[in-house]
């Protein structure tokens, strides 16, 4: 794993991705912050200017009072972008910031799936270093591309805010932004090792893709469903009884921890974690002979089968349901929309892994 020559073999496979993930850090992160604080310089020259005085003496008794003027030009952490009485960043709100979330995915993609795409894993594996060292090398290579990416254009556009910001209204409350920063890093962190993870198990590249498109975006339509059951099973609870997991939910979308609980940011570290030592687990027993099948593992035809056919039967009731109706559906057609879907997809499943339909096993 310390290896020179192994840290440049696989750097040089990905270099070009590096770079162009380093410039979208810089131009989304950093730059979205210059944005913030030319946006924030641009509303305390508003407070300060005679327009916003005759505004506020036509206003009368509803004008802002200097406590209502000062909150809304302090700074307390850096959110998601909604609206509140204080002032708050918009960065990642912007589209630029959420490709970056796309780029690490690419990454990830490119350590192991496009190796075997290209068939270059031929080589990699008949190099003259463990599998172990080769697949913790490319956990490492990418993990520290991002931190560091991360890490210094955040330096940098938070320098500038701060900078611009005079220390007056700058009132940060410190668990709310070590959890939504490090949450932040830790999305992009959880969707490389989460797209390295899928691409020891899949042999194919599009199975692959569509893989990380389910697993990504099916915890929000999970708790989608959820709350629609624990309204039927409890009918005349009010809704703001049940359990918020939307924080847990969201725990692939950057920023997803809104609440800026412990809770979530715990679970992607755990989920981090395990996916990392999954990635050495099934890198170490792949065989290339696997190249272009759909699962590499035939073991793993039936868990994958089942959770498959979950996930398609939670996104058709999901559709069917939030479908603009106001009311909400019978128990009875609730469980037979979820059955017959569940039913559908793994007769899907069945067809295309065991009985070589549409593409190779």
């Amino acid at each position: 794993m310390f290896s020179k020559r192994l840290w440049m073999k696989e750097s040089r496979s990905v270099w070009w991705i590096v770079i162009i993930l380093v410039l979208g850090f810089l131009y989304a992160q950093t730059g979205g912050l210059y944005s913030d604080a030319k946006d924030w310089q641009m509303q305390y020259d508003y407070f300060q200017s005679d327009g916003f005085q005759e505004q506020q003496r036509a206003d009368g008794d509803g004008k802002m009072t200097p406590e209502q003027v000062k909150t809304s030009l302090t700074l307390s952490h850096f959110t998601t972008g909604f609206p509140e009485d204080k002032f708050s960043t918009q960065y990642t709100m912007s589209r630029s910031y959420f490709a970056l979330s796309i780029l690490v995915v690419i990454l990830g993609l490119a350590m192991v799936s496009w190796e075997r795409y290209t068939r270059k894993d031929h080589f990699s594996l008949a190099a003259p270093f463990k599998r172990s060292s080769m697949i913790g090398v490319k956990l490492l290579l990418g993990c520290l591309s991002i931190t560091v990416a991360y890490g210094i254009s955040l330096w940098l556009g938070l320098r500038h805010l701060f900078l611009v910001i005079p220390s007056d209204f700058i009132d940060l409350d410190m668990q709310k932004v070590y959890l939504g920063l490090f949450g932040n890093l830790g999305t992009f962190l959880l969707l490389f090792v989460l797209a390295v993870f899928v691409g020891t198990i899949m042999g194919e590249l599009l199975a692959t893709v569509i893989t990380l498109l389910i697993i990504t975006v099916m915890p929000r339509y999970i708790y989608t469903v959820w709350f629609i059951l624990m309204q039927l099973l409890y009918p005349d609870t009010s809704l703001d009884k049940f359990a918020n997991w939307t924080s847990y939910a969201n725990v692939f979308v950057i920023f997803g921890n809104s609440e800026f609980e412990y809770g979530p940011f715990i679970l992607q570290l755990i989920l981090l974690v395990l996916f990392g030592v999954g990635s050495v687990f099934f890198y170490k027993r792949y065989s290339i002979e696997n190249n272009g099948k759909v699962l590499a593992f035939s073991y793993l035809r039936v868990s994958c089968a089942i959770l498959v056919s979950f996930g398609g039967a939670i996104l058709v009731a999901n559709f069917w349901f939030s479908d603009g109706r106001a009311e909400l559906p019978s128990m009875m057609t609730f469980l037979i929309i979820l059955a017959g879907s569940f039913i559908g997809c793994l007769v899907i499943c069945y067809m295309v892994l065991y009985r070589n339909t549409w593409i190779r096993r």
